[in-house]
């Protein structure tokens, strides 16, 4: 039996810990796990140098859209994975209409022009796509979506609509029939308050990130966790909160899981690295800060950490928005940034080294648990014989400033000018490697769409 390929003189990694040893791969998959010298004979043998090596990062709360042709952003935003580790990825999808009649064209695009692998979530907006649930995961495989409950005003320039209590009852109901791996995913921020603060916060002429953050502070989306969290419970459905803020939505989930509710949070890079206070944001503008929800306090910012640490948050996702801002207009400036290529780097400066978290931590919130949840595991997220061979060598020595040079892309950065420590310094998807030493060899439609 030989290999394609072989990792040696690896420190794997995984969450129940760390072991020195190789790993074969063939045809994509991992075929043998073991001593160097007990691993077949491979076309090309990698050493990792002693260094860790992660399965290839999952990102769980990806966005490609803004105004970009989709094949476009497909190609560049691989590059960005690559570059951050990031091997499989699930982007969410709308549709004006009925995704029975535009989700196909796009789920083709992806196939023809993406390298990472790729599975998708829908965003619902009404009754009658509500209804056609039980069709999109019958036709396409999808058991995940998401609603919003409030954050977005009517007419808001991306376009989002935010659904009723009585639609996300509705949703529930049939969200818990679909069987294993079925979410129902809430952008909690109550509407009526945001809307209220935010004329507010306007009328009293500031401009700054704080601003922002004040026409939505943290217990509009603790009273929308909470309520979430209520409507879950009371329709038996299996919950995501994605993007989660506070240390009371840390609380709340917690409290709901002893009284037997299934329910999976979500932090972001941002939350856990950045605050409403960051100077060198203000210097760039309030606007590149801004994001929904918004940035929080240094409280809530390192209860996220101790969340990831004991297992209250199970995910991160790097809700990448491709955007080009100019930090400008902070009330006109659409909410969110690309984090693809920093999201994994952020994660090893602010978490492992600094001592808050584990590289075994690392494993579970960004590969095994988000593939778990999410019904990809064990083909993603692991580093067993049988799955997919994806793998993320990191050289936590390495420090970069991020900028439009490191992240290869156009798209604006929360990160920008900030020194993060801990790179790839290979990333192997299905076996195939996509960055080698700060070299990206991506080829457009090799990824694979995923379904559950």
């Amino acid at each position: 039996m030989s290999a394609d390929l072989a990792l040696h003189n690896a420190e794997l990694v995984t969450p129940k810990g760390r072991v020195h040893a190789g790993v074969a791969v063939r045809d994509g998959k991992i075929i043998a796990i073991g001593r160097d010298a007990d691993l077949p004979a491979a076309e090309e043998t990698i050493d990792c140098g002693g260094r860790p090596v992660l399965p290839g990062i999952v990102d769980p709360h990806v966005h490609l859209g803004g105004g970009v042709p989709y094949e476009e952003l497909c190609e560049t935003e691989s590059v960005s994975a690559a570059i951050g580790g990031i091997t499989t990825l699930l982007q969410y999808k709308r549709s004006a209409t009925s995704l029975l009649d535009t989700f196909e064209k796009e789920r083709d695009i992806a196939q023809a022009h993406s390298s990472f692998d790729t599975a998708f979530h829908f965003i619902l907006n009404s009754m009658a796509q509500i209804e056609e649930i039980p069709q999109y995961a019958e036709r396409f495989g999808v058991r995940s979506y998401k609603f919003y409950m409030g954050g977005y005003p009517e007419g808001n320039p991306i376009g989002l609509v935010t659904v009723s209590d009585a639609d996300l009852y509705e949703a529930m109901a049939r969200i818990r029939e679909l069987g294993p791996y079925a979410r129902c995913m809430v952008h909690c921020e109550d509407d009526s308050l945001v809307e209220h603060l935010t004329e507010r916060v306007k009328a009293s002429g500031r401009n700054d990130l704080a601003a922002y953050t004040d026409s939505r502070p943290g217990f509009v989306e603790e009273q929308d966790i909470l309520r979430a969290i209520w409507l879950a419970e009371l329709q038996k459905s299996p919950l995501y909160i994605p993007h989660t803020t506070i240390g009371a939505g840390i609380d709340a989930a917690r409290e709901a899981g002893e009284r037997g509710a299934d329910v999976v949070l979500e932090t972001c890079p941002h939350y856990l690295a950045l605050t409403i206070d960051d100077q060198r944001l203000a210097e760039q503008g309030a606007g590149v800060g801004k994001v929904a929800p918004a940035l929080r306090g240094e409280q809530d910012r390192l209860r996220l950490w101790d969340g990831i640490r004991d297992g209250s948050i199970r995910t991160i996702g790097s809700d990448h928005v491709p955007l080009v801002k100019t930090g400008a207009a902070l009330w006109e400036e659409k909410p969110g940034f690309a984090g693809l290529a920093t999201m994994l780097p952020v994660v090893l400066t602010e978490g492992v080294l600094k001592g808050r978290i584990e590289l075994e931590h690392v494993a579970a919130v960004m590969a095994e648990n988000p593939a778990r949840v999410f019904g990809l595991y064990p083909r993603k997220g692991a580093i067993a014989v049988g799955s997919d061979a994806d793998f993320v060598v990191v050289d936590l020595d390495t420090e970069r400033v991020v900028g439009p040079d490191v992240t290869r892309s156009k798209y604006t950065s929360a990160f920008e000018g900030m020194a993060l420590k801990g790179w790839p310094a290979l990333t192997i998807r299905r076996g195939e490697v996509q960055l080698r030493d700060g070299e990206v060899s991506v080829r457009p439609g090799s990824g694979q769409v995923l379904r559950p």
